[in-house]
């Protein structure tokens, strides 16, 4: 019986903390769509701070926008779409513009300088060069 006694007051705080996940797992922004305010406000609200929209979605219930402020800096903000104020908002500083435009300048400083190869050619071989006759010394 005693283990039956330890195991209950587990059991009943574990169910009641899976109960809880779907109201905590919720939406960012719970506004009705019938307050929300237009896409075309929140370009607007974007120009007049001087912002550069790149991108503008719905995200857990939030307008969800990409671009660059005022500064010229990289930003993914969240706004309330009754509002339009910012629930989050995410910078970068000037000049970084992230891992995914330093890996392509990365493999532009190390791709080859020729130009490709065309389908179905063989291997690049320093015996071959496009456009001459076959070089090879033939014991």
């Amino acid at each position: 019986m005693k283990t039956r006694q330890t195991i209950a007051p587990g059991l009943l705080a574990l169910t009641l903390g899976a109960a809880a996940l779907p109201a905590w797992a919720g939406d960012d922004c719970d506004v009705p769509i019938q307050r929300w305010q237009s896409r075309e406000a929140v370009r607007q609200m974007a120009a007049d701070k001087g912002w550069e929209l790149q991108r503008l979605k719905i995200d857990d219930g939030c307008y969800e926008v990409r671009g660059r402020d005022a500064e010229g800096r990289r930003f993914k903000a969240k706004l309330d779409p009754e509002t339009l104020e910012p629930v989050s908002m995410k910078r970068r500083e000037r000049g970084d513009d992230g891992r995914r435009d330093r890996e392509r300048e990365r493999r532009r400083e190390h791709a080859p300088s020729e130009p490709a190869a065309s389908p179905g050619a063989g291997p690049a071989s320093p015996l071959f060069t496009p456009g001459s006759k076959p070089r090879a010394q033939v014991e």
